[in-house]
């Protein structure tokens, strides 16, 4: 399976300054100001409804994602009146998750993604908030009233094909910031598919609500997702082929059986020969143990190239290079922004690391063989 890096470029294979880059536009999504990004503008949201039966009810709403003293704050609170009719008023600090609570004979929770100014009604009854609801006044409504009835089955794997259902089908749709809890239920939810639409998700809700805390929350959760599964398995290393020194191809997928260190670098670029005496050391260290190194050289001179390899004692077998410089074909198949860049591949050809780096990628060897 390719992994799809070209769907939603994340900002974690942007390389930092301590590397050689190329003329490359930073990740499109880069949200600034995340101090200064939730909605200033304070509209009254209003909500109301029937619970028949319910004379006498307490109904409130609360903001679980804000905390006073551990426990989630409370915005607004009123009674049911005799009819169970209700309608409170809350000034809430932008779009998010919040839940309306009714705490009467049971524990019922209405879960909600309210913006500024939403102005929302419920019908329902006492005996059946928790499963049967109907809801008007936002575009999301069909949704909630579905998805509290999937709730109350208790079934994890129907709750969670149904969020993947809705986000995929609306990913701008406000209510996903409710779905997203429950996209990912099970560990056979954790599948390129799934990863896929909530990044579909993500990138919908920071076109939809720039500079916003919720949009920001999804490009932080996607980007953890995405390198949760660079870093297991989950995807094929992209295969590719090369010109060695000695004129021959060699291809990625002939080291199938071991495990393989993709060593993106040059011998122009500074920082990777600083790093390439680490390198060395790690390739003595395992070589024996089924453990390789593919170096990939963006260089343009063949000379230069060759000349770095004696001198830095590269003492692996395995180098490549088109001689083609960032112009290379590696460069926009692994997405690379800068060098020194590797990738970690096992035995069966998945990625189990990206950009793995000094102490970092020993301390992955160190975990991979146990010593």
């Amino acid at each position: 399976m390719k992994p799809k890096f070209y769907q939603f470029t994340p900002v974690l294979f942007f390389i930092g300054l301590l590397s050689c880059g190329a003329e490359y536009e930073e990740p499109s999504f880069s949200i600034q100001d995340h101090n200064k990004t939730q909605q200033s503008s304070a509209q009254t949201t209003t909500i109301g409804g029937v619970i028949t039966g319910g004379s006498g009810l307490q109904v409130t709403l609360e903001a679980p994602m804000l905390k006073s003293r551990g426990k989630a704050v409370e915005l607004a609170s009123v009674t049911t009146d005799p009819s169970g009719k209700f309608s409170l008023n809350a000034d809430i600090p932008g779009l998010g998750y919040y839940v309306l609570k009714t705490n009467g004979a049971q524990l019922d929770s209405i879960e909600l993604t309210i913006a500024p100014g939403d102005s929302i009604f419920i019908k329902t009854h006492k005996d059946s908030i928790a499963n049967k609801i109907q809801v008007n006044g936002v575009s999301w409504s069909d949704d909630l009233e579905q998805y509290q009835e999937k709730r109350a089955i208790g079934n994890l794997k129907v709750l969670s094909d149904f969020a993947a259902l809705k986000m995929k089908q609306k990913p701008a749709s406000p209510f996903n910031i409710v779905l997203s809890l429950y996209i990912m239920q099970t560990p056979e939810d954790w599948d390129e598919e799934r990863i896929q639409i909530f990044g579909g998700v993500a990138s919908a809700f920071f076109n939809a609500y720039p500079k916003t805390d919720v949009s920001q929350n999804f490009v932080d959760q996607f980007q953890i997702m995405q390198t949760y599964m660079l870093n297991n398995g989950f995807y094929d290393a992209p295969n590719f082929q090369s010109t060695t020194i000695n004129g021959d191809q060699l291809s990625l997928s002939d080291l199938r059986g071991k495990y393989v260190l993709i060593d993106f670098w040059a011998s122009w670029c500074g920082p990777c020969r600083r790093e390439n005496p680490n390198v060395v050391k790690l390739y003595k260290k395992y070589k024996k143990k089924k453990f390789t190194i593919l170096s990939v050289s963006l260089d343009q001179d063949l000379t230069k190239w060759k000349s770095a390899i004696v001198q830095d004692q590269l003492e692996w077998p395995h180098h490549v290079s088109d001689l083609k410089g960032w112009n290379s074909a590696v460069v926009p198949l692994y997405q690379i922004k800068g060098i020194p860049y590797t990738v970690l591949v096992n035995p069966e050809g998945r990625i189990i690391g990206m950009n793995l780096r000094g102490k970092e990628l020993e301390e992955r060897l160190k975990k991979i063989y146990n010593y």
